[in-house]
């Protein structure tokens, strides 16, 4: 009996051997590029070790390869139900090739471990040497809780890469945490566009989940970019203590999100509203007085019918900003609106996106 047990042993350790072996071949295979020869290598070894974890560790591999982030889950999800133990990532995290550990951070965030925590591997994935991996980590941030992703956040958003500090602006808008209002008013100062085009957006995105507060202490700034983004913050929350930055923006020329300023003050009932809306309509760009011809029908201010014929009776006014006199006078007739203007969507005011290159 003792000599049966023994011999089985001797046997499983064998088979053992042998499928780690083969594992380590396929492996080999891989790197040397052999990808049709490895598959069919992995294809006859689990004919003969279909349980080898090994095995699987290998077609997790070649998935990656492949571009499969995908499928390379689903072969974690499997070891880590054999294993619980098991750390199918961590080779793929270390591995030599940018590609390989970027699709690995993929995979995690599509099935991931309980050990080690998500988060330290993602910290530690944005401390890579390669921006595209840094970049994998901050979006696969998203699996994180709120408490765990905002340190990660605020890390990637001192990036010497300026995606990845774009990307980190948008998440803390996704994430809509006020506490984040800090950290996005500092992005506003990034001497890359895209970040704080992004940081802009949101800011403007939390205002609703915050209170004035978090955006009072802005219109002291020097910046006139911070000033007029906390004033359009707190025009989407009805308060117009930053209506005199968003007048003066209307009427510069140079000022930034003019069409969303233009949209925001008209929130703020105040009196100074209209006259400047109506300066809008000369304006020497075409959205913003689409914009406030728009606004100013909203508002059914019949005071302006006058002037609203006149730009829409003018032949040589451009065609859309007539289009939108003739809507503002058609407005004028109809009962008091309950919203503000949202009719026009300027490409200023439209959410943002990175472009391929720079």
């Amino acid at each position: 009996m003792h000599c049966l047990i023994l011999l089985l042993a001797l046997t499983l350790t064998a088979c053992s051997r042998s499928d780690t072996r083969l594992a380590r071949q396929i492996h080999q295979l891989c790197q040397q590029g052999n990808l049709s020869q490895a598959q069919e290598s992995l294809a006859t070894a689990f004919r003969q070790f279909p349980n080898s974890l090994d095995l699987r560790q290998e077609r997790l591999y070649l998935n990656l390869l492949a571009g499969q982030p995908e499928l390379a889950a689903g072969e974690a999800s499997q070891i880590l139900q054999a294993n619980p133990s098991a750390q199918p990532y961590r080779q793929p995290l270390h591995d030599s090739s940018p590609a390989i550990r970027s699709l690995a951070i993929r995979a995690l965030a599509l099935h991931p471990p309980t050990r080690p925590a998500p988060a330290s591997l993602l910290a530690t994935a944005l401390q890579d040497s390669d921006p595209t991996v840094r970049r994998a980590a901050l979006e696969a941030t998203q699996i994180l809780s709120t408490s765990e992703a905002l340190p990660l956040l605020r890390q990637a958003s001192q990036d010497s890469d300026w995606l990845t500090r774009a990307a980190a602006a948008r998440l803390f808008g996704s994430r809509a945490d006020p506490s984040s209002i800090p950290d996005l008013f500092t992005m506003l100062s990034d001497r890359d566009s895209y970040v704080r085009r992004f940081a802009r957006r949101s800011l403007l995105e939390l205002a609703t989940r915050s209170t004035p507060n978090a955006y009072l202490p802005a219109l002291q700034s020097k910046d006139r970019t911070t000033q007029v983004v906390a004033a359009l913050a707190l025009a989407r929350l009805n308060d117009g203590r930053g209506l005199d930055i968003l007048l003066a923006e209307v009427a510069n020329p140079l000022g930034i999100e003019r069409v969303e300023v233009v949209k925001s003050a008209v929130r703020v009932k105040d009196p100074r509203v209209i006259p400047a809306l109506r300066l809008a309509t000369a304006d020497p760009d075409p959205e913003v007085r689409v914009v406030a011809l728009i606004a100013l029908g909203l508002l059914r201010d019949k005071d302006s019918a006058p002037l609203l014929q006149k730009i829409f009776s003018d032949p040589s006014t451009p065609k859309d900003v007539r289009l939108a006199a003739s809507k503002a006078v058609e407005l004028l007739s109809q009962p008091p609106a309950q919203t503000v203007p949202s009719n026009s969507r300027s490409k200023t005011s439209a959410d943002p996106t990175l472009p391929a290159q720079k």
